[in-house]
């Protein structure tokens, strides 16, 4: 068997990727590449296939931290080992979810009412 059928039937056999980390950072296409080669650019990494091309081969150093990323491809998969790290650092502290919660004592609609008040005051002010 050639090593690009090894290559080729290694992402068959795979499916889909799971992206395990927060998808605020990505862009759409980014995901997608990585549900589509995650598995594929996994393996790469951790040595499990070899490159086959130059291209691959850059591929690694980027994964591997030894140059800056350039494709897209090298792109979303660095920045998925990087938020993977930074979660993995950070725990449960980045899990919080910040949601704007009403206390009752000033609203968003005191806030507007507010400037808008402020506005025509200073309009007034400069006008004379």
């Amino acid at each position: 068997m050639t090593d690009r059928r090894i290559h080729n039937d290694y992402i068959s056999q795979k499916g889909p990727f799971v992206v395990d980390c927060n998808h605020a950072i990505f862009t759409e296409e980014e995901l997608k590449i990585l549900e589509r080669w995650g598995h594929w650019f996994q393996a790469l990494t951790d040595g499990e296939l070899a490159p086959l091309t130059k291209r691959q081969e850059l591929f690694v150093e980027v994964a591997n931290g030894k140059r800056d990323p350039v494709s897209v491809e090298e792109q979303a998969w660095f920045k998925y080992l990087g938020r993977k790290r930074i979660e993995q650092k950070m725990g449960d502290r980045l899990k919080v979810s910040y949601e704007y919660q009403d206390d009752g004592f000033y609203s968003r609609a005191d806030a507007k009412e507010l400037r808008k008040m402020m506005y025509g005051v200073n309009s007034r002010v400069h006008r004379q």
